[in-house]
């Protein structure tokens, strides 16, 4: 797990926005999740900055990045929570990201996805 803030010396590219809005928490886990796939290169450094509460919903987004069934990344460890986190991949492939809310609670974030050149 790669954690890191200093963003300032590093320019910016815009890849993606995911937004992820739940209104009404379901008993069936997978109905209370996002997933997505999507594919990283080797060397490439990346940011991920969600912003949570947006409508006012409670739930903070939890964000994990797996590597086939291996979860490489997260924002989200016991107590401590980063809104933004960073990644330096190192095999390029195909990456699953999965989003759910922090204590089943409903939520409304967005993550967005950038590359550090």
């Amino acid at each position: 797990f790669i954690f890191y803030r200093g963003y300032a010396q590093q320019k910016e590219v815009f890849l993606k926005q995911i937004e992820f809005k739940l209104v009404n928490v379901s008993d069936k886990d997978f109905e209370n999740e996002y997933f997505m796939t999507i594919k990283l290169n080797k060397g490439t450094s990346y940011k991920f900055k969600i912003t949570n509460h947006r409508d006012n919903f409670a739930g903070k987004a939890v964000f994990e990045l797996l590597d086939a069934d291996n979860l490489i990344l997260t924002n989200s460890m016991g107590e401590k929570y980063f809104e933004t986190f960073g990644f330096v991949c190192n095999k390029t492939g195909f990456y699953d990201i999965l989003i759910r809310f922090k204590d089943k609670k409903p939520g409304n974030s967005v993550v967005d996805i950038c590359m550090l050149q």
